[in-house]
């Protein structure tokens, strides 16, 4: 997600894309999409009710354990709840009169039945609703499910969605659908299930990869923009019946409209999609023309994009939120009032999002640096590609170097970027410690080690753990690895003595 933009004067000059430096020598392998039998699948069959702000859905879900354990329930988190009341909504920049413009209704998810699946038929399953906010759904197992094997379980259920300029929440012709189904919790070595509530502050969310099918029934006057690759249509009536599949996804999103006008443009194979307002053209344009520069120059550096579909949509939210081949962009980032800095570097920070979050998964409850960081840097790495190494080097200096100098100053943060949510009070030092002091680490890292052993170093990362789950720790032991030196020393100021 991006809040900040401090940007730069006239950042937006000449779109010169400057070739021959030495982090763009060769490009990046392909990170490709695999059969595995190793990740869940969830099939969704959901249906937008318009006028009553309503939908229903029936989620199959196959269950796959990729831990050594037997697991005598399963969790889930179902965070519609957290919009149910104004003391657990969560909302962004402790705004709530800005989240609710149009006032507060509440909104949450309402699981009417969980059934499990096999060759004998299906059983009710017992179930229970539990934490802050009642955002955990725990689902007891008709029998243990044991390690590397598989569960077919059904979740019914119903949503009412909230008034909410939000990641979930409806606007005048818009409707904003993440995080908006029971969705599986991880389980880790670390804290076994990681059941945490749905933080006002970051981005709260931690989950492994999985393959969709997701069938969405809409009034045929709604356009829809979607994690996945739309591979069915069907016109009933006055509805239509659209399907998506994706593959080894870290979520699945989607964005319902009834005003959008629809751009797309094919870079290395891949179809980049812009969806935006008809009255803003002129920056729907240019929304596709930024989300094409990011994906081909992360292409280069990072692997290239391993989903056939990048789709940057213009919608009510605050500012940018990435989900797995699709990004909210703020809709007033479109409007002429503002330049259009905070498109491109909204779009930029969005997109790396797409290897780091998407492709590569962290806890972003307790290690929200390691997908943050990367996407604070790659901005830089954006405006030196773009506009050339001045103009980077100056945006670094406002936007990360003077960020964090007046936060530690202040003492408010410490300079540790390895830490809870619930260890933040706010904005105020969550952006600097997980954006700005992440990005420092990068920074510092390709200076000290050189641009060639940096961008090694990102590659060999992002292979070695997409679609998988990495921590600090497992950067750390990649940096060493590739340098072949020891980085205890370099690491201590950001991590302390954790290494």
């Amino acid at each position: 997600m991006k809040f900040k933009l401090k940007l730069l004067p006239l950042f937006l000059i000449l779109m010169i894309m400057i070739s021959g430096c030495s982090m763009e020598k060769e490009a990046a392998p392909a990170l490709q999409l695999d059969e595995v039998d190793a990740r869940s699948f969830y099939n969704i069959d959901a249906e937008l009710n318009a006028e009553e702000k309503t939908l229903t859905a029936v989620q199959e879900v196959n269950y796959y354990n990729n831990d050594d354990m037997e697991m005598k329930e399963l969790y889930f988190h179902v965070y519609p709840n957290a919009f149910k009341t104004k003391e657990t909504a969560p909302f962004l920049f402790d705004d709530f009169d800005n989240a609710y413009k149009r006032g507060f209704e509440p909104g949450y998810g309402e699981v009417t039945s969980v059934t499990q699946k096999d060759r004998n038929g299906e059983k009710l399953l017992k179930h229970s609703l539990s934490g802050e906010g009642a955002t955990i759904l725990k689902v007891e197992l008709a029998a243990p499910l044991k390690p590397y094997e598989r569960v077919n379980l059904k979740i019914e259920f119903i949503l009412q969605i909230p008034p909410a300029g939000e990641r979930f929440g409806y606007g005048e012709n818009n409707f904003n659908m993440g995080n908006w189904y029971p969705i599986a919790a991880v389980y880790d070595e670390k804290d076994g299930w990681n059941l945490d509530k749905y933080f006002a502050i970051g981005d709260p969310f931690y989950s492994d990869a999985a393959d969709y099918r997701v069938s969405i029934k809409i009034p045929d006057n709604y356009t829809v923009a979607a994690s996945g690759r739309l591979i069915e249509e069907k016109k009933e009536d006055s509805r239509v019946q659209r399907i998506y599949e994706g593959k080894a996804l870290r979520d699945f999103a989607f964005v319902a409209n009834s005003n959008f006008t629809v751009l797309e443009e094919e870079v290395d194979g891949i179809k980049v999609m812009s969806y935006y307002y008809p009255e803003d053209r002129i920056r729907g344009e240019e929304a596709l023309e930024y989300g094409v520069q990011s994906i081909k120059l992360f292409n280069k550096l990072y692997g290239k994009y391993p989903y056939p579909v990048y789709s940057v949509v213009q919608t009510e939210f605050p500012s940018g939120m990435e989900y797995p081949a699709l990004v909210y962009i703020s809709d007033k980032y479109y409007k002429p009032d503002y330049s259009s800095d905070p498109l491109i570097i909204t779009v930029a920070h969005e997109t790396a999002h797409q290897w780091f979050y998407g492709i590569v998964g962290n806890d972003q409850v307790d290690e929200a640096w390691l997908d943050e960081g990367f996407a604070a840097y790659s901005e830089t790495v954006f405006a030196e590609k773009t506009y050339g190494k001045k103009t980077a080097q100056d945006y670094y200096r406002r936007t990360v170097e003077d960020s964090v100098k007046e936060a530690m100053s202040s003492r408010t943060i410490d300079g540790s970027v390895v830490k809870s949510l619930s260890e933040f009070k706010n904005w105020d030092d969550y952006g600097p410690t997980a954006y700005d002091r992440g990005a420092q680490v990068h920074n510092e890292l390709r200076n000290m080690l050189g641009d060639d052993t940096f961008l090694k170093i990102v590659r060999t990362y992002v292979d070695r753990y997409k679609f998988k789950i990495a921590t600090t720790d497992d950067y750390i032991k990649v940096c060493e690895e590739v340098s072949g030196k020891d980085l205890t020393e370099f690491f201590r100021p950001w991590i302390g003595d954790s290494k």
